[in-house]
Formats: C-alpha cells, sequence, structure tokens
C-alpha cells in the first residue's frame, strides 16, 4: 500500500472510531428547526457547532429570495458560465463589489474558487509559501502548480518572521512571492497577523497575498467585508477568497481582486468557471439578499450581538478556568483535552446533556491536540451560552477522571504554562494510585533484567533477544556522530501475581523524517541535505530500533489487566518522551490488527500506519536443496535455474565466525555503504562502523562472504551478509554487495538462496529476511506479512513539508 494510502486508512481509522461512539458523521432528525435547536438521535441538543455566525439562514428575506429565484429560473440553471450566465449573477458579484471595493468573481463553491484562480495567477517562475495551518482547500489547489514544478514551501503557523526571511531568500530567485494564509483559522479559532502582512506588501515588491477569510466574512469590519479587510482596503498585490456558506448564509463563494485586469482573466479561464456548474438559483437569490442586508446598517448591529456573545462566552471560559486554547475575537472556541479518549468521552457527555459540540481531531490537528471546539452564533441566548459552558465546566474533570488525564498533561500537550487557578483545581483530581493492580519496571540497560525472562518473550521473534540489545546498547553509546547514538530504556508491566503483561523496549535516537517516503522524495531531501546534514530530522522514540525488526512489544491479551497496563506503558512514554524531547513516538512492527489494541492506541494520541512488508519463510522442512527445489512454483523453479544456479559454481562461500582484520572490516563496511547509498526505501542514517565491529566479535552472529573466482583480485569479499542467530530463527540483518559484477552474476540472488541453504544447515525453523526486494525474496518461496506501525506527531510540520515534496522528483530546488 502507497504512503498516500496509507494516510488515508489513517483517516478512515479515526473517523469510522468517532462514528462507533456516535459522535461524528451523525445526522438531524427530519423534523423542522428555526434556531439553535437541532433534533440528533431523536433527542433536542443545543447547536454549538454551527458556522453560520449571524443566523441569517432563517432569516425571512434570504428564504424569499431563494424561493423568488427557484420561480423565475427553476431548480437549476445548467450551463457553463463560459458561455451563458444567469442575470442575477451579475447582479450577486456587483453588490459584492460594492461590499469589498474590489472586483469580484462569484464561484460555485470556495474550493472551486481556489482550484480556478491559483493556478492562473501562480506562474511556473512563482515561489509559493504556505502556513502551516492554511485551509485544505486552498493545500488542494496548489497542488495543481506543484505538479508543473512550482517551488512550494511551508511556513510554520504565523511565525512572521520566518517569513520575512523566505520573502528576502526568495526574491532573489523567483518573479513573485506568493503567502497563502486564512484570515480567521478554523480549527483554533486564531487570526493572521494582518498588519505584518500588509507591511510585507509595502516594503517587498515581489510579495503577494492570498489569504481565505470564510470565516472572518460578515462578522467582521464595515459592510462584513470580514476580518483581514476590517480596517483596511484590498492591496493590489493580494487575492482574497471567502465563503457565502458560513455568515453570509447562502451557497457558493467569492474571489476578490486588488487587480481588475486579474479578476478578468481568472474569470475567463478559470478551469471551474469555463467548465463546471454554476451556482443554483436559489443560492444566488439568497445571496443578493444576503448582500443588500450587509450593505444596510442591519448589518452592524448583527455584527455587535454577535461580539457581545463572543465576550459573553470568553468571560465564562475564563471563570470556569476551562483550558481554552483559541484566541479571543473569532466566533470559534477549542477547549483542549489533549488525548481522543478525553475528547471522545467529553462530546458524548455533552450531547447527553442536550449541547452539540465538534471534537477537533486528527487530521486537523495533532493527534495529542484534540479538543472540544465550539461556536456561538448571533441567535444563542446569554443562557444558552451559560448552560453549556457551564455544562462543559462540570463534564470536563468527571471525563479527566474516568480518563485518567489531569490538567497539567493538557496544558503540556498544548505547550502552553498550567495557570496558577488550574493548577489548585488539578489537585482536586489526582488519582488514586493506590487503585492501580499493575506495577511498571524500567530499565535503562537489558543487564538490569534477566537474560532468561526476557528470551522467554523475544528470543526468535527478530535480533532483539537479550543477546542481541547488549551489543546495541554497547555499538551505539560513546561515538562522534549524535546519530550513532541513542538511549536505551526497557519497559516490563506485571499485574499483582508478578506475571508479566506488557514488555517492550524503547530506543531514543535520530531519524530521518523521509524514512518511509517514496524514494524519489528522499533523494530530494537528500539533495537538501548536503548543505545541512539535519535537515528534516528529529528525536523519534522507538519501540524497537532502526535496526531490528520483527514484534517489538510483547501483549497479554488475554489478562484482565491488559488495558490498565497499556495505559501505564502510554503514560510512561509520553513522560520518556517529555524528558528527552522527542517529537514522535513510534510503536513498531505488527503484523495483526488486534481491535482492542487499535482502539487503545487511537483513544491514546496514535494513529496507524503502514509499513514496507517484510519476508519471511517458515517452511524449512525439506531435507536438501533438491527437495527445496521441487517444493517452489515453475515460475520461481525458472528463476532459480536461469538466474541462480547457471553461476552457482562460480562463488565461494564462507561463514565468518572469527575475529578479521581491520583492512576487511573496512572492505565489509565500504560493501555496505555501496547498498546503503543506494537504497531510498527506507531512508536512514548510516550505521557506525563499530557495530560492524562488535558484530565480527559476537559469536552469535556469523557473516556469510561470498568471492567470484578469477574476477576479483587476491580473494576478496564481492557480497557479505551479517546474520544473527536467535532460537529458532535465522535472521540476516545487514547486506554489503559490490555491484561491479551484479548485473552479470546476480550477486545479490546467489547470496538470498545460499542464505535459505545456510538456516536449513543450522538447523533452523524459519528465516526472516526483512523489508525490501520483495519480488526476489518471492521467487525463492518466501512470504509477505503486512506491517504497521503506530505513530505520535507531537508536531506535524515536519511530517507536513515531505508532503510539498513532488512524488515524481520535478519539484524545483
Amino acid at each position: 500500500m502507497s504512503k498516500t494510502q496509507s494516510f488515508y486508512e489513517t483517516i478512515d481509522q479515526v473517523v469510522t472510531y468517532g462514528i462507533e461512539k456516535k459522535i461524528l458523521h451523525l445526522y438531524t432528525s427530519d423534523i423542522p428547526f428555526n434556531g439553535t435547536q437541532i433534533e440528533i438521535n431523536g433527542r433536542k441538543v443545543l447547536n454549538f457547532g454551527s458556522c453560520s455566525y449571524l443566523g441569517l439562514e432563517f432569516d425571512k428575506r434570504l428564504k424569499e429570495g431563494a424561493k423568488m429565484a427557484i420561480d423565475k429560473y427553476g431548480t437549476q440553471f445548467s450551463e457553463s458560465r463560459a458561455y451563458v450566465s444567469l442575470g442575477i449573477y451579475r447582479e450577486l458579484e456587483q453588490l459584492l463589489a460594492k461590499i469589498f471595493d474590489a472586483s469580484c468573481v462569484v464561484v460555485p463553491t470556495t474550493t472551486l474558487g481556489h482550484i480556478a484562480c491559483i493556478p492562473v495567477v501562480v506562474e511556473d517562475d512563482h515561489a509559493v509559501i504556505m502556513d502551516q495551518q492554511v485551509h485544505n482547500s486552498v493545500q488542494t489547489a496548489v497542488q495543481l502548480v506543484k505538479a508543473r514544478g512550482v517551488h512550494i514551501e511551508l511556513l510554520r503557523h504565523n511565525r512572521m518572521d520566518l517569513l520575512e526571511e523566505r520573502i528576502k531568500e526568495l526574491s532573489h530567485k523567483f518573479s513573485k512571492v506568493w503567502y497563502m494564509a486564512d484570515g480567521i483559522y478554523s480549527m483554533f479559532g486564531d487570526c493572521t497577523p494582518v498588519e505584518s502582512i500588509y507591511e510585507f506588501l509595502r516594503i517587498y515588491p515581489k510579495f503577494n497575498f492570498y489569504v481565505d477569510d470564510a470565516h472572518g466574512m460578515s462578522i467582521h469590519g464595515p459592510h462584513g467585508r470580514g476580518y483581514v479587510l476590517a480596517s483596511r482596503n484590498i492591496h493590489h498585490k493580494m487575492i482574497l477568497a471567502t465563503s457565502l456558506n458560513k455568515a453570509f448564509a447562502s451557497g457558493g463563494g467569492a474571489l476578490l481582486f486588488g487587480d481588475d485586469e486579474l479578476a478578468r482573466k481568472v474569470g475567463t479561464v478559470g478551469g471551474p468557471l469555463l467548465s463546471s456548474g454554476p451556482m443554483q438559483p436559489s443560492g444566488v437569490g439568497a445571496a443578493i439578499a444576503a448582500a443588500r442586508i450587509h450593505l444596510s446598517d442591519e448589518i452592524g448591529q448583527m455584527q455587535e450581538r454577535l461580539k457581545d456573545n463572543i465576550k459573553f462566552a470568553s468571560l465564562l471560559l475564563k471563570k470556569f478556568h476551562l483550558p481554552v486554547i483559541s484566541e479571543p475575537g473569532a466566533a470559534i472556541f477549542f477547549v483542549g483535552v489533549s488525548l481522543p479518549k478525553l475528547g471522545h468521552n467529553v462530546v458524548r457527555r455533552m450531547l447527553d446533556r442536550g449541547y452539540y459540540v465538534n471534537l477537533g481531531v486528527f487530521p486537523t490537528v495533532p493527534m495529542k491536540k484534540t479538543g472540544i471546539r465550539f461556536t456561538v452564533t448571533r441567535l444563542h441566548t446569554f443562557s444558552e451560552i451559560e448552560g453549556m459552558i457551564s455544562a462543559l465546566a462540570r463534564e470536563l474533570p468527571l471525563a479527566m477522571k474516568e480518563e485518567n488525564v489531569n490538567f497539567k498533561e493538557i496544558y503540556k500537550a498544548f505547550r502552553i504554562p498550567l495557570p496558577n487557578e488550574t493548577l489548585s483545581m488539578s489537585s482536586k483530581l489526582k488519582n488514586d494510585a493506590s487503585k492501580e493492580t499493575v506495577t511498571l519496571e524500567h530499565f535503562q540497560t537489558i543487564h538490569h533484567i534477566s537474560k532468561e525472562a526476557w528470551n522467554e518473550l523475544f528470543e526468535g521473534k527478530g535480533s532483539f533477544d537479550w543477546n542481541g540489545l547488549a551489543l546495541l546498547e554497547k555499538a551505539f553509546s560513546g561515538n562522534e556522530r549524535c546519530e550513532d547514538n541513542w538511549s536505551f530504556d526497557y519497559i516490563l508491566i506485571k499485574d499483582t501475581y508478578g506475571k508479566i503483561i506488557v514488555a517492550t523496549f524503547f530506543t531514543t535516537a535520530l531519524w530521518k523524517d523521509d524514512m518511509l517516503s517514496p524514494a524519489s522524495v528522499s533523494e530530494q531531501v537528500e539533495a537538501k541535505r548536503k548543505a545541512d546534514h539535519y535537515y528534516l530530522t528529529g528525536k523519534v522514540i522507538c519501540a524497537g530500533s532502526l535496526i531490528t525488526e520483527g514484534e517489538h512489544i510483547y501483549c497479554d491479551f488475554e489478562s484482565p489487566q491488559f488495558e490498565e497496563a497499556m495505559q501505564l506503558l502510554f503514560k510512561q512514554v509520553y513522560e520518556l518522551q517529555d524528558s528527552v524531547d522527542a517529537n514522535h513516538i513510534v510503536f513498531r512492527d505488527f503484523h495483526s490488527l488486534h481491535e482492542q489494541l487499535d482502539h487503545l492506541m487511537v483513544d491514546n494520541g496514535f494513529f496507524r500506519i503502514n509499513m514496507p512488508g517484510t519476508y519471511f519463510i517458515n517452511d524449512l522442512r525439506w531435507k536438501d536443496s533438491s527437495e527445496y527445489f521441487k517444493g517452489l512454483s515453475l515460475n520461481s523453479k525458472r528463476h532459480l535455474t536461469k538466474k541462480v544456479l547457471r553461476h552457482f559454481n562460480r562463488f565461494k562461500q564462507e561463514v565468518i565466525e572469527d575475529k578479521i582484520s581491520e583492512k576487511e572490516l573496512d572492505h565489509w563496511y565500504r560493501l555496505y555503504k555501496n547498498v546503503k547509498e543506494k537504497s531510498f526505501e527506507l531512508n536512514t542514517f548510516s550505521l557506525p562502523r563499530k557495530l560492524f565491529s562488535g558484530i565480527c566479535e559476537d559469536r552469535r552472529w556469523e557473516v556469510l562472504r561470498l568471492t567470484i573466482e578469477d574476477v576479483y583480485l587476491e580473494g576478496q569479499a564481492c557480497c557479505v551478509v551479517f546474520c544473527y542467530k536467535s532460537g529458532d530463527s535465522y535472521i540476516p540483518m545487514i547486506i554489503g554487495l559490490d555491484y561491479t559484477f551484479n548485473k552479470q552474476f546476480g550477486i545479490y540472488r546467489q547470496a538470498l538462496y545460499r542464505l535459505v541453504l545456510r538456516a536449513k544447515e543450522l538447523g533452523k525453523s524459519k528465516i526472516l529476511l526483512g523489508f525490501s526486494a520483495g519480488i526476489e525474496k518471492k521467487k525463492l518461496g518466501a512470504k509477505e506479512q503486512d506491517t504497521f506501525a503506530y505513530m505520535h506527531a507531537r508536531d506535524t510540520f515536519d511530517l507536513e513539508v515531505l508532503n510539498s515534496f513532488s512524488v515524481q522528483g520535478s519539484n524545483r530546488q
């Protein structure tokens, strides 16, 4: 499965879980409503999720405008605007032009507006900088110019200092530099720093601004022209997109231009404006009625009423000391809860109390920045707002106690200081540790754990039995490069009788963020690493390590205390994350989906990602190579005969278990680097030479050494494979190749075949062949095992930067 498909699988996992809990994808009952009350699942609730902030959808004038348009023109005028438009389209554009004092193009939806506009205004010699939190619809449109090779960058949210640096740098290379942002951001309700941006428009000739002000429309500024233009006119180097679906309460969207010629061009050649259907007459009719209200004095009165509600809600949130993440001023509020499990709990409780609020969860926010998102409208009464917020203030602590979360953890997740008032409240919510029936043991070296106890759980599963880990600890300490030094943490969680329920080990190491990205993306990133060795890298806490493969976590799913043990493990790993300041936590490798574990992972801030499949042969019951050959498929027999066996006698095979010379080791390390530098499928830092030296001194490892007679002078190796022996498993871990004669003699295929024979010779029952080269491994009878992991990202910025690279490798560097 591709990385992109894996991302959609992750979203499907998170959303489906919310649907199962009956807090997402809800439907109202089929009864009329006219105000703030709706009916969900047969129960009336007050709606605090609407983005129609002025409540104009219930205004008689908008309803009459929609009905009149239907009576005149029918339900649809289905012709492309390139040919014929209803006359009321022109009327609406003229009214909107008065509101904004700018040239206007009406579009069927805001998303289609972005798709129509951005590919036209952004030319091939332009550069685009997107704010990290810019709306997904803008990002979707940018993909169209990215495919043309336009330079795309991502900027940390609202970092005007970094924006100015990039404007200065990119202005030397490109004819225009576009910054794309939201006026008011849809999740946290914070605003773009308009004053700074207008200053940049003034002093940097090549700087241009593209902004989506959908959530500022109607509720701010003269005539409801929005947050961005509340106290200023549109700049000639600026394009503003807005929605008529939210506070404007009609339908469609609008593009506003400070440059009349640019407006004409987009309206003439913008893709969806040429070929897509227009707004329905009813939407245009309602929008005309809304525009007339906006051009009257009445809009100011509506805005003031909404502002009063916003101020009242802000005061109540402050009174109840709720962890508010949003900034005052917008009609959007975000109360942080950190973990998805707490968010699910609170939303369910609020529904039970008669209030509908939104769950802000991945992918719109990072998993551990889950929150309760709610909106207030002009139609809400003070008593309704007070009832909802007081209910939230009562239900949140109850849910926190139920889910074992405290205020300190919530504020830490959002990286904001814990207020003193909340600290005193938090002390009342302390969990009763005496109720815990499981115990956690934490070690920082394998030498403090019983060899027998550890191997009973992990021997034969990979190269992470007791001795394998002892070697890794030695190899990845005291090195010069930071990426070659790992820290180790071992966790054993036991029940009241001392039986292990959960066990694993973590390594904290520096990872390349593109480790699992497509090879073409890694190639582009590596080009940048020539100037900045640590570009797009960061600390990761991983169950397992970068070199080990296999199921790194032992779980006793039958234990009645399994869930409690996992909750303790999550608490421990999050504390570890804080102590080492790691951005990511990864649990890997899982080979089968366990529903209880899957739900626990999502609840506690982890999302599932697919990893490359791993390969194994677990049937070595054949007596000799002839019997093995007979058991292969017809295609595999042909492959083995033509590609492997005909060269078999040209190779000399040795199994090296003794210490070798430094010169020989240097050669082996060069062979390893040959493979490493060609492989981007799993892009990692090179392993330190010290590891190979340790392997050669450990009798549990052996090296399969191949030479080709009459080809290499002095019997020099053309291939080496470093293999670990654990229990009944033979585990080839690292390979080195000389590619000079690989095509001619099939050196890699030869090595794979001989590894299978060697596993049989040692009396092993299975051989674990690891990731990659699946076609070659399957031809020798290997089976593929789907593998996935769970990841937590405290900050998704680096992952989003990777998405700005072109998979085809066409992006200008």
